[in-house]
């Protein structure tokens, strides 16, 4: 023992170090190694406690070519805590010094890492794995491929997402492909101590000795020689131009040398490839039982729950809350691992709701902390201080953002906001989503989490909620007309993609009592809520901002103007959500309001709504009332647009009205305006309407081509789909296809459904019933028409309760046979009413029926009883007892 000292205290003073406290080198570290012989021998030979433990650590995890992150994990604490024992801040608990003990002891039976020689000596140079290599199949091929083509490859990505375990496994599977020559090399750079150049511990890794004459760049290449070679460099981010210098200087050298390089930044080298190590694959929120557990996410939740808990396994979870769990941790490994940890004391649906606090769990003895956001945080420190405040600012976003989103929140220019949001791509903070139009970013939870705290911590949160509200306040705003313009389903798909955003967007605006914006705000989302299918949503926000304005006295003109408003996009929402009192109540409102101000076109849309509300509660002189106020206002205005759209809704009171030919006219005259304007969803509304008309008359090839056009305009629309579908049930029931009118009406009854469109689906229910019936399903027919029935009188749409009840006494079989003439019970109804002397127009009026239905069911009675009008009928009527019934 003391000549072994001796001769390492020789060496120290040779090479120039300060003596340590035991009489030893006073650092410890792996230049004393290459210089020092006789180091590993008096390190190991040494008692526990009397070698320092800075040594010891350093010297452990050279031979083992482990980062600090990994021992860490080896020992059961954080990465953290072996960087404060590294540093001097701490010692080990007496857990952790016997778990360090019991390392060090199987690792001093291995052999020491030597020079090369024959190929079977040649040292396994990468590090032994600790467990299971879980997944990752699609990204081991692509840095296979990478590896075939390009010479230096760096995995980027912060702390956590897997860069190293990846490169390793990568490193390994080219190793066992290369040949018998192939030599692979790991060097983990985060635990050298500076001024110690990187050159000096690679040349350590590979076994090299110091020659007089000789540098470490000169036995290095040396070493490369020409052989196929794999050097992997682990957490370059410490020592980022000294690993680019030597990245550039030994490929230029050495031909055979591939270099795999694991970052948190980019190292900006001629030839670099970089590739971001993306988060694990999680399933789909629709994945089913085998998909979830196919997905790479799961399988390693499952695997690491395994080696935490003896017995475990995936049947011992519910797959669909171990999926969102995994979904919740965004796929990265390193959160998925330290919440497998809970298994066995929590339950799945406990950890899933607790996650944030788990991850944040400091376990009990351990030095330092246990924490995700410990690794986060030696990434993030890693980040140009511009990137960090971008960072921050853009964990206000809910959902993916484009660029010009990024900009307003950071409130950058446009170059600066690209530079910032390119950093964060490519070490991986951010989530790229591609397409040919405009790529779109996000965080993945953990790391939103963790950038949220940093927010909060920097005061920058009020300011960047305000101006997140702000921005989208605006895109809702410009989505008002951009949604009935030629670009709608382009911006129907930005809208839909940033739904989270706009709902934060409301949320903040009522919670930071900004009810002005909030009422702006909700007087222009009526038409996205509506194409949407988000009726029921809409109307709640704009509830509670008219709540929240009502409890304020109202003293300027444009105060009154914005409740206006409001209340006009409420009364939308209830129309289409058949609520057609409430839609009479809150559009009366907005007009009373209008009336006194300027300005026609708030009147014109709130006499439009009133309009239709009062159509659909078969309130046809109203409505006609209604909407020539609507025509005439819109006429003066000479706004083309607004005019179509006013003549179609005039062409529908015509339509109801049993004036076939009128609403044709009009309905062709709305088309050609549409048309001239290029605005696709007004045409397709408008051709919907003309096909309705064209299908009365029996235009069947007419019909079918309006339809069809209507169709390929509709696509993607959840509004218009269930009018399509319903409109070729028509068709078809027209022309007695009856098995395909049956397929399409129950298409549209679930359209309808789903998008909220309830007057849709009664009409569809109805067309239903009556085909169940002609294909011989009566129990079917009755059970669809009384569904309709019901529907028809909670919305309170008198039309269609008409229309129902004539649906069901057609398709009444038997009280059809007992009548004369084999009418149908409508039929006799409207005989028996005709025969008491009432018009049309009264006729209508008792049946709730338009007064084009009455038209059509006497042409029916006059044809299958062969009479030559009113005198015949009423004759018929009385001879047969129907008079007075």
């Amino acid at each position: 023992m003391t000549s072994t000292r001796t001769a390492c205290c020789a060496a120290v003073a040779r090479c120039g170090r300060s003596a340590g406290p035991n009489g030893g080198c006073g650092e410890w570290n792996v230049p004393c190694a290459i210089r020092c012989k006789s180091y590993s021998a008096c390190v190991n030979s040494e008692p526990l406690d009397a070698v320092p433990l800075v040594a010891r650590l350093r010297l452990l995890r050279t031979r083992l070519g482990l980062s600090q992150e990994q021992l860490a994990r080896r020992l059961g604490v954080s990465f953290a805590t072996v960087n404060r024992w590294e540093s001097g801040r701490s010692r080990p608990s007496a857990r952790a010094s016997l778990a360090l003990a019991e390392l060090e002891a199987a690792t001093t039976s291995r052999e020491p890492p030597r020079g090369p020689g024959p190929a079977d000596d040649k040292p396994d140079r990468l590090p032994l794995a600790l467990s299971s290599f879980v997944g990752r199949e699609r990204e081991l091929a692509v840095l296979s491929e990478l590896l075939t083509r390009s010479r230096l490859i760096n995995l980027t990505g912060p702390g956590g997402v897997g860069k190293t375990r990846l490169a390793i496994e990568a490193a390994r599977q080219w190793a066992a492909t290369s040949g018998h020559d192939a030599d692979v090399a790991f060097v983990s750079l985060d635990a050298i101590q500076p001024p110690r150049p990187v050159v000096s511990v690679l040349a350590s890794r590979l076994g090299l000795r110091e020659r007089p004459g000789v540098s470490w760049r000169e036995a290095t290449l040396a070493e490369f020689g020409e052989r196929p070679w794999l050097l992997l460099l682990d957490g370059a981010e410490h020592y980022r131009d000294e690993v680019a210098g030597l990245a550039g200087d030994f490929l230029a050298s050495a031909p055979g040398l591939r270099i795999v390089v694991t970052s948190r930044v980019v190292l900006g080298v001629p030839g670099e490839v970089c590739w971001a190590v993306p988060p694990l694959d999680c399933p789909s929120v629709a994945a089913g039982a085998p998909e979830i557990a196919a997905s790479d996410a799961v399988r390693l939740f499952i695997a690491r729950a395994s080696d935490r808990l003896s017995g475990f396994s995936a049947a011992d979870v519910p797959p669909q809350a171990v999926g969102e769990l995994c979904r919740r941790l965004g796929g990265l490994p390193l959160a998925i691992e330290l919440i497998a940890g809970w298994v066995g004391t929590l339950s799945i649906s406990e950890i899933l709701q607790q996650r944030v606090a788990l991850l944040d769990y400091d376990p009990p003895g351990a030095q330092g902390s246990r924490k995700l956001a410990d690794v986060l945080r030696a990434s993030y420190d890693l980040l140009q201080p511009g990137q960090q405040r971008t960072l921050r600012l853009l964990s206000v976003f809910t959902t993916p953002f484009s660029l010009a989103d990024a900009q307003a929140v950071t409130g950058a220019s446009e170059q600066e906001a690209a530079g910032a949001v390119r950093g964060l791509v490519d070490a991986s903070w951010l989530v790229v989503t591609r397409s040919l139009e405009q790529n779109r970013f996000s965080m993945v939870e953990a790391i939103r989490e963790f950038a949220t705290a940093r927010l909060q911590e920097a005061g920058e949160a009020p300011q960047a909620h305000r101006r997140h509200a702000t921005h989208f306040a605006d895109v809702a705003t410009q989505s008002l007309s951009s949604l009935a313009g030629p670009d709608a389903r382009r911006w129907a798909i930005r809208m839909a993609s940033a739904v989270d955003d706009l709902r934060a967007m409301l949320q903040w605006t009522l919670d930071n009592g900004e009810i002005d914006l909030g009422l702006e705000v909700g007087a222009v989302l009526w038409r996205w809520w509506l194409i949407s299918g988000r009726l029921s949503a809409g109307r709640t926000w704009l509830d509670k901002f008219l709540a929240a304005a009502g409890d304020r006295p109202v003293r300027q003109a444009a105060e009154s103007q914005r409740i206006g408003r409001a209340l006009c996009a409420a009364a939308v929402l209830a129309v289409e959500n058949d609520d057609y009192p409430e839609a009479v109540r809150l559009a009366s409102r907005a007009l009373n309001i209008f009336e006194p101000l300027e300005g026609g076109e708030d009147r014109a849309l709130a006499a439009t709504v009133l309009g239709s509300a009062q159509r659909y509660l078969g309130e046809l002189a109203e409505a006609r009332r209604s909407f020539q106020t609507v025509l005439d206002l819109r006429a003066a205005a000479g706004d083309p647009a607004r005019l179509a759209m006013a003549i179609n809704n005039m062409a529908l009171v015509e339509l109801d009205d049993g004036n076939l030919d009128a609403a044709r006219e009009l309905l062709e005259q709305n088309l050609v305006i549409k048309r001239q304007l290029g605005e696709p969803l007004s045409v397709a509304i408008g051709l919907i309407n003309l096909a309705e008309v064209l299908i009365r008359v029996g235009r069947w090839q007419a019909a079918s081509a309006a339809i069809a056009e209507a169709a390929q305009l509709a696509v993607g629309q959840p509004q218009l789909t269930g009018l399509v579908l319903c409109n070729q049930g028509h068709l078809a029931a027209g022309q007695r296809n009856w098995k395909q009118a049956s397929g399409l009406y129950a298409d549209a009854v679930a359209a309808s459904q789903a998008g909220g469109h309830t007057h849709v689906a009664v009409e569809a229910m109805i067309g239903l019933g009556r085909v169940s019936y002609q294909l011989g399903l009566p129990d079917e027919a009755a059970r669809q028409l009384g569904t309709a029935e019901a529907l028809a009188h909670k919305i309170a749409n008198r039309r269609l309760m008409a229309e129902v009840a004539a649906a069901r006494a057609e398709t009444d079989g038997g009280r059809a046979g007992r009548l004369p003439g084999n009418l149908t019970s409508r039929q006799a109804e409207v005989l028996k009413l005709l025969a008491d002397g009432l018009s049309n127009k009264e006729i209508a009026a008792r049946l709730y029926l338009s007064r084009g239905t009455v038209e059509r069911h006497l042409t029916t009675i006059y044809h299958k009883l062969g009479l030559g009008g009113r005198v015949d009928a009423v004759r018929y009527a009385v001879e047969n007892g129907l008079a007075g019934r």
